[in-house]
C-alpha cells in the first residue's frame, strides 16, 4: 500500500514537473554536456532518453537534481527499488557538473587572456601604423625643403652666373665647379694672357728705359764734341 501510494505521488510530481520545467529543460539545438552520458545510462535504468533526458538538463539546483531522481526512480520500471544506481546515477551526474563549470572558468579566462591579447595586438598595430605615418610626412617635408632650397640655387646660378655656398658647404665640395664658372675662369685666364703679350713687363720697361739714357747721353756728348772742334777751328 504504501509503495503504491509513493508511486502515485511522484507521479503527480511528474505532471507538475512537465508543466514547469517543459520550456527551460528542453535544449536548444546546441548539444548539452549531459547529452552523451544520458543517452548511455537512461535506457540501462529502463528510461527513455527523449522523454527523460530533457529533465535531467533542465536542473541546475541540486534539489531540483534530487526532485528528478525522484521521479526518475518512480518512472523506471526496472530499477525503481535499486538505490546503489541511483546514488552512482547522482554522483556522476554532480561530477559532470562540477567538470563543466570547471571548464567554463577555464574557457572564460582563456577567453579574457586571448581578448587582451589581441586588443594589445591591435594597439601595437596603431602605434606602428602612427609611426610610418610620421616618418613618412617627415620626409615629405623634408624633401619639399630640398627642392626649395635647390630651386633658389638654380635662380642664383642663372641669375649671377655662381652660387654662394655656406662654409659648410665649401669646405665639403672642395674644387668642383659648374661648368659656368669653369667658362667664367677659361675667359679670365685668356684675357690676362693677351694682356701679358701686348704689354711690355717691368724688366723690358726698365732696360728700355736705361738705354734710352743711354743713347741720350751718348748723343748729348757727340754734340759737345762738334762744338769744341768748330771753336779751335777759327
Amino acid at each position: 500500500g504504501n509503495q503504491a501510494n509513493r508511486h502515485s505521488q511522484q507521479a503527480h510530481r511528474v505532471s507538475i514537473l512537465n508543466v514547469t520545467n517543459s520550456s527551460s529543460s528542453i535544449m536548444a539545438e546546441d548539444q548539452h554536456y549531459l547529452d552523451a552520458y544520458l543517452a548511455n545510462i537512461l535506457p540501462k535504468l529502463g528510461l527513455d532518453v527523449d522523454t527523460y533526458g530533457p529533465y535531467v538538463t533542465g536542473a541546475d539546483e541540486e534539489d531540483d537534481l534530487d526532485d528528478i531522481i525522484d521521479l526518475l526512480r518512480a518512472s523506471s520500471e526496472s530499477h525503481s527499488d535499486d538505490d546503489d544506481s541511483w546514488i552512482d546515477f547522482k554522483l556522476q551526474i554532480e561530477q559532470r557538473r562540477k567538470d563543466y563549470i570547471s571548464g567554463e572558468e577555464e574557457r572564460k579566462n582563456e577567453a579574457a587572456l586571448e581578448a587582451e591579447r589581441l586588443k594589445k595586438e591591435s594597439l601595437q598595430k596603431e602605434i606602428e601604423i602612427a609611426k610610418i605615418n610620421a616618418l613618412e610626412v617627415e620626409q615629405r617635408l623634408e624633401a619639399k625643403k630640398l627642392e626649395a632650397m635647390s630651386a633658389e640655387k638654380l635662380a642664383l646660378l642663372d641669375k649671377f652666373g655662381y652660387v654662394v655656398e655656406d662654409e659648410e658647404d665649401e669646405e665639403e665640395d672642395t674644387g668642383v665647379t659648374t661648368n659656368r664658372d669653369h667658362a667664367v675662369k677659361q675667359s679670365a685666364e685668356h684675357s690676362q694672357k693677351l694682356r701679358s703679350n701686348n704689354q711690355p713687363s717691368k724688366m723690358q720697361l726698365r732696360a728700355e728705359t736705361k738705354k734710352a739714357t743711354a743713347d741720350k747721353n751718348a748723343k748729348k756728348e757727340e754734340r759737345r764734341k762738334r762744338a769744341s772742334k768748330g771753336e779751335r777751328k777759327r
